[in-house]
């Protein structure tokens, strides 16, 4: 009877001790970091944005209003997320920096001069950081041109060394006069029956016009490359990174994990564009609460 007893206290025991594990382990699950997946990588977001405006009629699926944007910064701050930039995560890569506990990127491709007139006192109101790639082809003509108007003109020069200048924009190479889809050549791809000699000549004669002008008028040495339109060809990534770009934005609508232990993510960072018509729950709802 006695030993009877003992068995069952026993068992009694051994169950409260498993129950103990098995709620530390629920707490645990619970309670872990929201930025990492099963692979212990960082998800990184990153949204893609080009003109403002605040004329309905001009409001498309890359366009939106200076307001919209603002109202997706503050829901972005409401979740937790907090802007970085291209340095920062290089220095988490490379450098094992530390990064917030949910990071984001914004980007702007084309160079737009309302990201000057909207966006540039926006992230200064509230302190954050964005990337802005620029098409060389049109800066110079901007630049030169004293025809200025905010519905369709882009940055000049001075424009872009004064935000360069700034904690707030990393400046990216978006090609110099590549930015097209009909003139037999889509985007930065390999055209038709062009060699391969032939495409990392043209392409890399291109890119480096602008990285030229970048340095020139802004003494910023850009490691930022964004394909046009998200158009590449097999061999464009290499020509890229041989020319010494340490990220490349494409156009891939994808979250993307943050591997420290294969830095060529870094070459293939994807991308939501933002379009008009949603609101900011709406159009993150998919990207950053699933």
């Amino acid at each position: 009877m006695i030993k009877s007893k003992k068995i069952i206290i026993n068992i009694l025991v051994i169950f409260i001790l498993l129950l103990c594990l098995f709620f530390s382990f629920k707490y645990l699950y619970n309670n872990a970091e929201p930025c990492f997946n099963e692979d212990n990588g960082i998800k990184l977001p990153v949204i893609m944005y080009h003109h403002i405006s605040k004329k309905q009629k001009l409001l498309n699926d890359f366009a939106i209003t200076p307001e919209q944007f603002e109202k997706d910064m503050l829901y972005l701050k409401e979740k937790g997320y907090e802007t970085i930039s291209v340095e920062q995560l290089l220095d988490y890569v490379y450098n094992n920096a530390p990064l917030p506990e949910k990071p984001v990127m914004i980007t702007f491709d084309d160079g737009h001069e309302s990201f000057y007139e909207y966006i540039y006192p926006i992230l200064q109101k509230y302190d954050l950081k964005a990337i802005l790639s620029i098409v060389g082809s049109f800066t110079d003509t901007y630049s030169e041109n004293e025809d200025h108007n905010i519905d369709y003109s882009y940055l000049t020069w001075k424009q872009i060394n004064e935000m360069a200048d700034s904690p707030y924009v990393e400046i990216g190479n978006h090609t110099y006069d590549l930015h097209s889809l009909d003139k037999g050549r889509k985007g930065c791809s390999k055209k038709s029956g062009e060699s391969v000699e032939q495409y990392k000549e043209f392409l890399t004669k291109d890119v480096l016009k602008l990285q030229d002008e970048i340095l020139n008028y802004t003494s910023y040495n850009s490691n930022i490359f964004t394909y046009p339109f998200g158009r590449y060809s097999k061999e464009t990534k290499e020509i890229i990174k041989e020319l010494g770009f340490s990220v490349i934005f494409t156009c891939a609508e994808v979250v993307n994990v943050v591997d420290k232990d294969n830095p060529d993510f870094l070459y293939n960072l994807g991308r939501f564009n933002r379009p008009n018509g949603t609101s900011s729950q709406e159009f993150f709802k998919k990207i950053i609460e699933n």
